[in-house]
């Protein structure tokens, strides 16, 4: 068994390339999830996809909101070595941002076009580059063969709706998947973060009352009250602020 398992570049590229042609935009997720449980069972791992009712997750009192209407929340779910230990999770999420203006891009968005060493397609980057990693780590510790001899369990949750509040984490997370450690590899320039601040999605009414242009002092502006509400959700929400460097 090899100490250093190998990431296999090639095939990575290829599960970036692949799954990067198959759009996936928040709302229609099926597809990619299906592509990504045949390639995460090829690699080894027992895979499960649980599908929940989304009215059922939105009914969730965790629920953190949506952006857009689905019929479906694929959430899919490998596993690698013996449940009853200490746990690490590796998650990502499928889902991508609409192309917006077609004529604005410089490549086919869903093409995985590959130009100077860089490959390039709507999510490439934001997160299945970030997946196509989980899947070569998982590939490799199977190579090494240190997957058979984990004490532990290793857990991939591959979730929709990250672009849309996170209810496929809430998904997951319902259907087990707990553990001791969890690396997202969203991208972050490489530098490591430790905690995550969270979103909730949400939409309110903003009231006012209507006056005729000659009366306006008499009605009520609901834009004006949208910003005393602005100021208020700013004045909750903390700065963060990065630790500052100590010689």
């Amino acid at each position: 068994m090899s100490s250093q398992p190998e990431i296999d570049r090639e095939r990575l590229v290829a599960d970036l390339s692949a799954i990067v042609r198959i759009p996936s935009i928040t709302g229609d997720e099926s597809a990619v999830a299906a592509d990504l449980a045949g390639r995460l069972r090829d690699a080894g791992m027992r895979v499960e996809t649980v599908s929940p009712d989304p009215a059922t997750v939105r009914a969730d009192p965790a629920w953190p909101g949506e952006e857009t209407s689905r019929t479906a929340l694929p959430v899919v779910i490998g596993r690698l070595g013996r449940p009853g230990g200490r746990r690490v999770i590796l998650s990502g999420h499928v889902d991508v941002v609409p192309v917006g203006d077609a004529a604005t891009w410089t490549v086919d968005p869903w093409a995985a076009e590959i130009r100077n060493g860089r490959l390039y397609g709507r999510g490439a980057c934001d997160m299945k580059g970030g997946v196509a990693a989980i899947l070569a780590a998982v590939r490799a510790i199977v190579a090494s063969g240190a997957g058979s001899d984990l004490r532990g369990e290793l857990v991939v949750a591959l979730v929709p709706g990250e672009e849309d509040g996170g209810q496929g984490t809430l998904a997951a997370i319902r259907a087990g998947v707990t553990g001791d450690l969890a690396i997202i590899p969203e991208p972050s320039n490489l530098d490591i973060v430790v905690a995550h601040a969270g979103a909730i999605t949400f939409r309110l009414t903003v009231p006012g009352r209507a006056a005729h242009a000659s009366q306006r002092r008499e009605g009520v502006s609901a834009l004006d009250n949208l910003g005393t509400v602005l100021r208020a959700l700013a004045v909750d929400e903390p700065t963060a602020t990065r630790p500052r460097a100590t010689r």
